[in-house]
């Protein structure tokens, strides 16, 4: 099936969003949530704490907290979102499992975890989470979407089979893994991608997908390019949408 499936012939082209929306949303990326910052903490570690306090600001700015459902909606339609954050994890590390998920419910604010398949219930590095506590965080209301299968570094540099196959296997691991069926997200890993990479998410079925991009997301060229900012630049990201 699989092989089947990696024969179609693409046409390199995206849907377009609503065009010339003003700036209204912001995607938020983060990575793993850790206790406290030690000498081996890295960049897109968050602890707790920084994670509380950032929710904490972002709601006394009078932010709306959407879910990336929602966000597709805001996007395609012409009515304008008040100042809107939509929060996202990336990698499937089991410190969001941990720390941030319990965080997001008592806040009742939405949350979309990517994952790359290949890895999950890993403890090489930093353990992720198993195909169980996806299952849990499925069960409490977390989009749980692909971050392909082997998450390469540049999917620019793979060849058209190579792209297909990732972007296939993640999706279609995930739905056999989780209960029902999934709103179908794609993250690029590291936020590298190429135009060619946008047109097959879009043919193998994605309903939309996410860059690295540090811009608001009415700023998307197609749905298949949807900007994200990573989480350390959550003040700057707020001052794009927050204007008026």
């Amino acid at each position: 099936m699989l092989a089947a499936l990696l024969g179609l012939t693409v046409a390199y082209e995206v849907p377009k969003i609503v065009p010339g929306k003003p700036s209204r949303t912001i995607v938020l990326t983060y990575h793993d949530i850790i206790p406290k910052r030690t000498q081996g903490s890295v960049w897109f570690d968050c602890t707790v704490d920084e994670f509380r306090q950032q929710l904490d600001w972002l709601s006394k700015q009078g932010a709306t907290f959407g879910s990336v459902s929602s966000l597709k909606r805001s996007l395609t339609e012409k009515a304008i979102p008040p100042p809107t954050v939509v929060i996202t994890f990336a990698d499937g590390y089991r410190g969001f499992f941990m720390y941030a998920l319990p965080e997001l419910r008592r806040r009742k604010i939405p949350v979309a975890m990517f994952v790359h398949t290949d890895y999950v219930g890993s403890a090489i590095g930093r353990p992720k989470m198993s195909w169980d506590q996806l299952r849990e965080c499925h069960s409490q209301g977390v989009t749980v979407a692909s971050q392909t299968a082997s998450h390469p570094a540049d999917l620019a540099k793979l060849t058209d089979q190579q792209v297909k196959s990732e972007f296939l296997k993640s999706q279609m691991r995930l739905r056999s893994e989780l209960p029902s069926k999934l709103p179908s997200y794609l993250a690029y890993p590291n936020g590298k991608y190429d135009q060619r990479s946008a047109a097959f998410a879009e043919q193998v079925g994605y309903e939309m997908a996410f860059t690295e991009a540090q811009r608001p997301a009415e700023r998307a060229p197609s749905l298949y390019l949807v900007p994200r900012y990573v989480h350390t630049k959550y003040r700057e990201a707020w001052r794009a949408v927050s204007r008026k």
